[in-house]
C-alpha cells in the first residue's frame, strides 16, 4: 500500500522544547562520536585540528556576546547548553574564578550509552584537554574535576 500527499503541506513546529533538546543532544552527540571515531583512525593531529576548528566558532560567539570574565563565561556556556541540549547546570563564582557544575549533561548522557567504560575514561581526559584549550582562548586556565559522573569545570583568570 502506498501513501500519497496530494496537496502540498507545510509542516509546522509541534515538538515541545524538551523533545527538541533531546533530539538536538542526540544528533550532536552522534555526530561527535562518529567524527571522533573516524578522526582517531587518522591520528592525534587530525583530532587536534578538528577540535580547534570546532572550538573557534564557539569562542567567537562568546566573545561577540561580550564575555570577558570567568563568571560571564560559565553563565553563557550554561545558558547555551541548558537551552540547546537540556543539560542541568549550576554556576557560581566571581570575576576571577567561576565554576560550572553539570548536574546532568545531555551530551554525555547520550554519548556514554555507545561506549565501553575504558572509552568513557578516555573521553574524560579528552574533555579536560578541550576545556583547557577553550579557557586559553579567553586568557583563562580551565580544569575539570569529576565526582562520579558529575563534572565541575573551573575557569580562572
Amino acid at each position: 500500500m502506498t501513501t500519497n500527499v496530494l496537496n502540498k503541506t507545510e509542516i509546522k513546529t509541534t515538538w515541545e522544547i524538551k523533545k527538541i533538546q533531546e533530539m538536538n543532544a542526540r544528533a550532536f552527540a552522534n555526530t561527535m562520536m562518529a567524527a571522533m571515531e573516524i578522526l582517531g583512525k587518522h591520528g592525534e593531529e587530525a583530532m587536534k585540528e578538528f577540535q580547534t576548528k570546532t572550538r573557534q566558532p564557539m569562542v567567537k560567539m562568546y566573545k561577540e556576546m561580550g564575555v570577558k570574565t570567568p563568571l560571564e563565561l560559565v553563565k553563557a556556556k550554561a545558558e547555551h547548553e541548558t537551552n540547546l541540549f537540556g543539560s542541568h547546570i549550576e554556576i557560581w563564582g566571581d570575576e576571577k574564578e567561576a565554576h560550572l557544575k553539570y548536574l546532568s549533561c545531555a551530551m554525555w548522557d547520550n554519548m556514554k550509552t555507545c561506549m565501553p567504560k575504558e572509552q568513557q575514561e578516555g573521553m574524560c581526559e579528552g574533555f579536560q584537554n578541550c576545556v583547557s584549550a577553550f579557557a586559553k582562548e579567553f586568557g583563562f586556565t580551565g580544569e575539570v574535576k569529576f565526582e562520579n559522573e558529575i563534572a565541575t569545570i573551573t575557569f580562572r583568570k
